[in-house]
């Protein structure tokens, strides 16, 4: 397998997550009182549209790439649009106008993420399955790099997080000597960019517009992947092999297929817990509200090592082990928010969310994908992106803002109450993946010819 075919998958990786790093973590003081002052309920509303758009997007997009049109050139029509929309939705100002539009985003958006793991897959091959993670790792880098960029963006004349992480390592002055440097030669040049009248000052809705416009570079970026044809079903195929959706659904008669993505989807709950409320949290304990998205990428930074560690993992301990793994990570990240301080421990915690993705949900998309025929496996990743981001979300985003309004009195949100739920539901997914599934399953799943001796034989 050639070292450029990995870079181009790993630029891919690095864009698509890039996008999405941008305009989500901070998407929350956008919403807020820093900004459109959006009620709780609403924000929660709100942060269902990446939810929505994981429940029917994915099936329509990959049933379009699985038997229609190449996948690069479905996912360079979806990061175009799809920027096109995220800069529109920077200019609305009310909750329904605000809503729809990011609705019909991320009916585009979402479903993207499973056509880059299509696209990786059906280009490695299943006998370079493992430089997954090593590719997929970029799109983790790509998400610190969007936090950081962005809030440098946001406090371009103080750099006020890389201050925090210079003095972290006792380097304070080293930081004055490059904050200095940076307003001589630096803001002089973005203050010029900043009087155009269609840019202005940075703001917190810049979160959309910059994301956008990254989207559409993105999209022309598309073009130049490997190609990936779809795979048209034979006139002589039942109707279940004619459509993609339809046959990965039937894997659900297998117990540990079905039980993974449904355990998946209840976790995604806790997923949408984090990204609807941690930048709140985050404000509540002190964190300026320019920076939080900024201190969140300390998961991704996390996320990234995993990523490395991850082959390792599952090739020792298997994939049932290393996902009860990612699951307890998120458990104590939950359990240790709940105590509320010290100030250290709960940025501490925030990297204890990327042990948790990272060797959770990619493993989950590794064993998918192991279990999918040649011919559906976009839609049996989307099948997976719709139970994380699509139901999981929805359930997740709109019980965040009433259990966020429930827990807040005469103004005074009381975390404690707020992060017990997600800490209870996840031993309980835990409890169930334990008990309920068996990785050895996937040699009913698939048959091991088609596997081929080499990988069938890490399975068992």
């Amino acid at each position: 397998m050639s070292f450029g075919l990995r870079v181009r998958l790993s630029i891919m990786m690095f864009l698509q997550y890039f996008v999405w790093g941008i305009w989500l973590p901070m998407l929350a003081q956008q919403l807020g009182p820093n900004s459109l002052n959006l009620d709780a309920r609403e924000i929660g509303w709100v942060f269902t549209v990446y939810g929505f758009g994981s429940i029917l997007g994915p099936f329509v997009l990959g049933q379009l790439a699985d038997r229609y049109f190449a996948t690069e050139y479905v996912l360079a029509a979806a990061h175009f649009v799809g920027g096109l929309l995220l800069i529109g939705a920077a200019y609305l100002h009310t909750f329904w106008p605000i809503f729809w539009t990011l609705f019909f985003y991320c009916s585009l958006y979402m479903p993207t993420m499973a056509l880059t793991n299509s696209i990786s897959f059906r280009s490695l091959g299943e006998s370079n399955q493992n430089y997954f993670p090593a590719i997929r790792v970029w799109g983790t880098i790509g998400w610190i790099a969007a936090g950081l960029f962005f809030g440098a963006y946001l406090d371009y004349q103080n750099l006020t997080f890389y201050q925090s992480i210079f003095d972290l390592v006792g380097q304070h002055d080293a930081f004055e000597s490059l904050l200095s440097t940076w307003r001589t030669v630096g803001v002089p040049i973005l203050k010029q960019v900043f009087e155009l009248p269609f840019v202005g000052e940075p703001h917190y809705r810049d979160c959309l517009r910059v994301s956008g416009f990254f989207s559409i570079l993105y999209a022309i970026y598309c073009l130049s992947l490997p190609h990936t044809p779809p795979v048209p079903a034979k006139e002589t195929d039942p109707i279940d092999k004619r459509s993609a959706v339809i046959e990965c659904l039937e894997l659900m008669r297998f117990r540990s297929f079905a039980v993974l993505v449904v355990v998946a989807g209840l976790v995604g709950i806790m997923l949408a817990f984090y990204f609807a409320c941690e930048n709140y949290f985050l404000e509540s304990i002190g964190v300026d509200p320019t920076q939080t998205g900024a201190y969140m990428t300390i998961g991704q930074i996390a996320e990234g090592v995993v990523m490395l560690l991850i082959p390792l993992s599952v090739t020792k301990l298997g994939y049932k082990t290393t996902m009860l793994i990612g699951a307890g990570a998120w458990a104590v990240r939950f359990g240790l928010s709940a105590l509320g301080y010290p100030f250290w421990l709960m940025i501490a915690t925030l990297a204890l969310h990327g042990f948790a993705f990272g060797f959770f949900f990619v493993v989950a998309q590794m064993f998918v994908d192991r279990a999918a025929s040649k011919d559906i496996k976009a839609s049996a990743q989307a099948l997976l992106i719709f139970l994380v981001y699509g139901l999981g979300t929805v359930v997740g985003s709109i019980l965040t803002g009433y259990v966020r309004g429930y827990f807040t009195t005469a103004g005074v949100e009381n975390w404690r109450g707020v992060w017990m739920g997600p800490f209870v539901l996840t031993l309980i997914c835990m409890l169930v993946f334990a008990l309920l599934f068996k990785e050895e399953q996937i040699g009913e799943i698939r048959d091991e010819t088609e596997l081929g001796p080499e990988l069938a034989s890490t399975v068992h």
